[in-house]
């Protein structure tokens, strides 16, 4: 977050956002995350909020006490394989609120500035894959060890997390590479995979 500039700097600041010369977050960026940028009027002023990954920018506002302030949002993203951004303007109630929430409650209540490009069922996806991933890979570092269970359930599940990993990048690329309306593969249910597991691997035990 920088400090507090006068409003002309900032939005210029905003309006020149250019995610591909970022030298930070290379992997998001190769994996497609969303990034998104604030504008955050203060006294006579604002605060820029230059762009994070989705799962970190959420908690960004909640974290700066937005309540009760006009913000300014900017979401670079890919959809139908080609670079794309989007802006919305949203009102903060009196009470702390993440990004998501805060659009969905703008939404709901009626605000024509806060979704101009229906966006927010794409970012709401991107940012479940991102919980998912986040989840995927502290499982699989967890396998490493002995008090994980036993060498075959410890087999079986990195074999698992591995699987909704791949599930994962498989998804970001449907949501950035087709339109609107993509269907999404069917997520890979635990006890469906883990029984395959064991009678490929283990002859059903």
């Amino acid at each position: 977050m920088e400090g507090s500039m006068p409003m002309e700097e900032a939005l210029m600041a905003f309006a020149e956002i250019d995610i591909s010369r970022m030298k930070n977050f290379t992997s998001e960026k190769e994996k497609g995350i969303p990034f998104i940028s604030f504008v955050m009027k203060e006294k006579e002023g604002a605060v820029f909020t230059g762009p994070h990954p989705l799962f970190i920018a959420d908690s960004l506002l909640r974290e700066q006490k937005a309540e009760g302030r006009e913000i300014l949002y900017r979401a670079d993203y890919i959809r139908s394989g080609t670079d794309k951004f989007a802006t919305g303007v949203l009102s903060a109630g009196e009470k702390q609120e993440t990004f998501l929430k805060l659009l969905k409650n703008n939404i709901s209540s009626g605000n024509a500035k806060a979704d101009i490009m229906g966006i927010y069922s794409y970012l709401e996806i991107h940012f479940t894959l991102c919980g998912l991933e986040r989840l995927a890979e502290e499982e699989t570092a967890f396998t490493g060890k002995e008090e994980a269970g036993t060498e075959d359930y410890r087999e079986a599940n990195c074999a698992y997390y591995k699987e909704v990993l791949s599930y994962v990048a498989t998804c970001r690329r449907h949501l950035n590479r087709g339109a609107s309306g993509i269907l999404l593969p069917p997520f890979p249910e635990r006890n469906v995979f883990m029984a395959g597991w064991y009678r490929e691997h283990k002859g059903g035990r």
